[in-house]
Order: structure tokens, then sequence, then C-alpha cells
């Protein structure tokens, strides 16, 4: 073996790599389809491995959370009125689980 080569792996199986996006196990964060999705809803950018809302706001992250469930705890009540409308006009369980109100028209008043 050369300097600067690793060693052969002798078999063994590597462990199974996790995707840092949604958590999940069958693929990693270039080919996450829930990362592709939010982009395309308009939820997040990305930026190589620099996710932000779609607003340029950081995400804000929680210890064992992913960011894909960061970014629906955490969404900021401008990007929710743009996805799903104005609460004023309809319920919005989005904006309704983001700022903990009961009633959604609560939110803008």
């Amino acid at each position: 073996m050369r300097y600067g080569q690793r060693p052969p792996q002798m078999g063994l199986p590597r462990p199974p790599r996790k995707c840092f996006y949604c958590f999940e196990i069958d693929h990693l964060f270039l080919f996450c389809p829930k990362k592709t999705e939010d982009e395309k809803k308009g939820l997040i950018l990305v930026d190589k491995f620099m996710v932000r809302f779609a607003n340029e706001e950081l995400i804000p992250m929680e210890h064992n959370m992913s960011i894909k469930d960061c970014v629906r705890k955490h969404l900021p009540l401008s990007i929710a009125v743009m996805m799903w409308g104005d609460p004023e006009l309809e319920t919005c369980s989005i904006c309704v689980r983001a700022t903990g109100a009961q009633d959604s028209r609560r939110i803008l008043s």
C-alpha cells in the first residue's frame, strides 16, 4: 500500500448513509426527492449544501430534527401566505401550526 492510499475494506459492509435533509436512508442530500419537491414549491433555496427559506432567512435547526421537519416547523408566515393564500380568507393549518394560534384569522390581526 502506498502512502495516501486507503486500506482495503476487507469486505466489511458499509453503514447505510442517511440523507441530512429528510433523514431517510435510501438516498443522499444531493438526490433527495423531498428537498427537490420543497425547492419546486418555493419553500427553500439550495446553494450547494446551504439550505435557507425562500425569503433567504436561515432555518432554525433543532437537535435530532431533519432540515425538512425544521422547515415545516419554522416556516415564515410570509412564505406560508405565498404558498397557501391569505389566512384571513381561509384556514391555513401550516400557519396555525407555525404560530400556535388557535384560529388562523388571528395571525395577521
